[in-house]
């Protein structure tokens, strides 16, 4: 069995910052704090998944240890770990031992399958593997190939996932408590078993964190933006860098969906095998909220994002196209929560319907708080409707929640259904879907299943916005709508990886009529 080797995160250091770091009057964190956004990220009602990621050093693995103690869940953590062996571990984290056991790559049987844990997409994955139809290359080998070795005959027999297996026997144990698995390191695992890393954190993300709404970490050796990133509810990434002779240590939330974000960098430090990140935030002087007042129409034809300055940029939303927003992942979770309160808003500040599909982990819930207190009281009810997977809506039936079954997406998303859902909503309505939420719950060929739902739209000269990533499938699907040779206009400054060091996070935008895309951009402020 493979042994990986230990990178040492956790070597004592010294670190010295300017007072101005620090709010006026504040006390230096305890030693270990875990940002408070990430532990009520976890501590939140359902399942919820991270990504830590970042280069060797940095403190992923004391960062993914420690948040079992930050969440009080010390007894109730499985740590799958393929970089680190007991001894080191132990000898490391000398406040771990006795609190949890971690499970290093192992190899054996597979427990029944009568258990309490929704284990479906596992199974899929385990009987692909038995048939030898998945793995990280196009062909792969058949089971009960085998080549010639000296003078033995190696024969590929097929075999199951043990790692995976007990930690899902671990969570079965504990239902309907929730616990957390780790997984250190999701690329290592991958590499271990020939497996995509993206198909096994899919399987996680269906069965433990939807299904059966556990907390699940995934430790990632890479940095920077990666396909990996849109997978997970949350990513978290930790850098390294040597500021005039000292470590400078950053954290960086980039996005914590249905989690609201005060503040998205905080140094930290690394020392005796304990995390410590600082508050460096300014005070932020609570504001009431203001009701919305929405931006009129432009012609007939187009209606308004529900900001002025975008307006002038693009034109507006013209009935019967497709839009679509391409964001960042560089782009804070927050930043793209206001901008969806704007165009939300401003449809609904004028009695119309709203249906939307919201970003990964979103719920009706969420996003109730989030623009509710900009409306007249009762218009979020009659205007607005959210689509949720089945297994996130809870058992309470309400009007505002649609489910998505996850089997035919055409028919979840019915535009019928919506119109007749939404009775009492002038038009045009607002078709708003996150492909990142869609690729989960329908796989990455959602779009080319999604044609009724968009003649719908056209035909009725409604509203679709569509937000994608770099790294989403169905970004570039939507830029391949155009034929070869059409025209782009570009305004604004042009960003290839949707994000500059000279203007900030970066929105690209595309809308789409008679298959002709006009790409547009725009800079998210600080």
């Amino acid at each position: 069995m493979p042994r990986f080797p230990l990178t040492n995160d956790n070597a004592g250091e010294t670190y010295v910052y300017p007072a101005s770091l620090f709010r006026r009057g504040s006390v230096p964190p305890p030693t270990g704090r875990i940002p408070r956004e990430i532990v009520e990220f976890f501590n939140a009602p359902g399942g919820h998944s991270l990504i830590a990621k970042g280069p060797a050093g940095t403190g992923k693995t004391t960062f993914a240890l420690q948040l079992t103690e930050a969440l009080g869940e010390v007894t109730a953590s499985h740590y799958l770990s393929s970089r680190v062996s007991d001894e080191s571990l132990y000898r490391q984290f000398t406040w771990l031992k006795d609190r949890i056991k971690p499970a290093i790559l192992q190899t054996g049987s597979k427990s029944p399958h009568n258990t309490k844990v929704a284990r479906h997409a596992l199974d899929q994955l385990e009987g692909k593997l038995e048939e030898g139809k998945e793995g990280e290359d196009e062909e792969p080998e058949a089971i009960g190939s085998g080549e010639v070795k000296g003078n033995f005959l190696e024969v590929t027999l097929g075999f199951d996932l043990p790692e995976l297996e007990a930690a899902y026997d671990f969570v079965d144990d504990r239902i309907p408590e929730r616990s957390l698995v780790l997984i250190d390191s999701i690329d290592a695992l991958a590499e271990h078993y020939g497996i995509p890393a993206g198909r096994l954190i899919t399987v996680l993300q269906k069965d433990l964190v939807e299904g059966s709404k556990q907390n699940v970490l995934y430790v990632l050796e890479s940095s920077g933006e990666t396909r990996l990133d849109y997978l997970g509810d949350g990513v978290v990434s930790l850098a390294s860098t040597d500021h005039q002779g000292r470590r400078l240590r950053v954290l960086t939330i980039e996005k914590l969906r249905g989690q609201q974000i005060q503040q998205h960098r905080y140094l930290y430090t690394l020392d005796g095998g304990r995390l410590t990140a600082f508050d460096i935030r300014e005070e932020v002087r609570a504001v009431k909220p203001q009701l919305w007042r929405p931006v009129k129409d432009l012609s007939k034809d187009a209606v308004s994002f529900g900001l002025e300055p975008l307006d002038r940029l693009t034109g507006g939303l013209y009935r019967g196209r497709v839009v679509s927003f391409e964001i960042s992942n560089a782009v804070p979770s927050d930043y793209v929560d206001w901008l969806r309160t704007a165009i939300i808003c401003n449809f609904v500040a004028q009695g119309r319907g709203v249906a939307h599909v919201p970003p990964r982990k979103g719920s009706a819930e969420f996003l109730r708080e989030l623009v509710s207190p900009h409306l007249p009281p009762g218009a979020f009810d009659a205007h607005v409707r959210v689509f949720e997977t089945a297994t996130l809506g809870s058992a309470d039936v309400s009007r505002t929640v649609l489910h998505m079954e996850g089997t035919n997406v055409d028919s979840d998303l019915k535009w019928t259904n919506v119109e007749f859902q939404l009775p009492k909503s002038e038009r045009p309505f607002l078709a708003f879907m996150a492909f990142d939420t869609l690729e989960s719950v329908y796989e990455e060929k959602v779009l080319e299943e999604m044609s009724g739902v968009f003649s719908s739209v056209r035909r009725a000269k409604d509203v679709f916005i569509g937000f994608v990533t770099p790294q989403s499938a169905s970004a570039a699907k939507l830029e391949n709508l155009a034929p070869s040779g059409s025209r782009r206009r570009n305004f604004g400054r042009s960003c290839d990886r949707s994000s500059s060091p000279k203007t900030g996070p970066f929105l690209s935008i595309r809308e789409y009529q008679n298959r002709e895309p006009d790409r547009r951009g725009i800079n998210i402020h600080h």
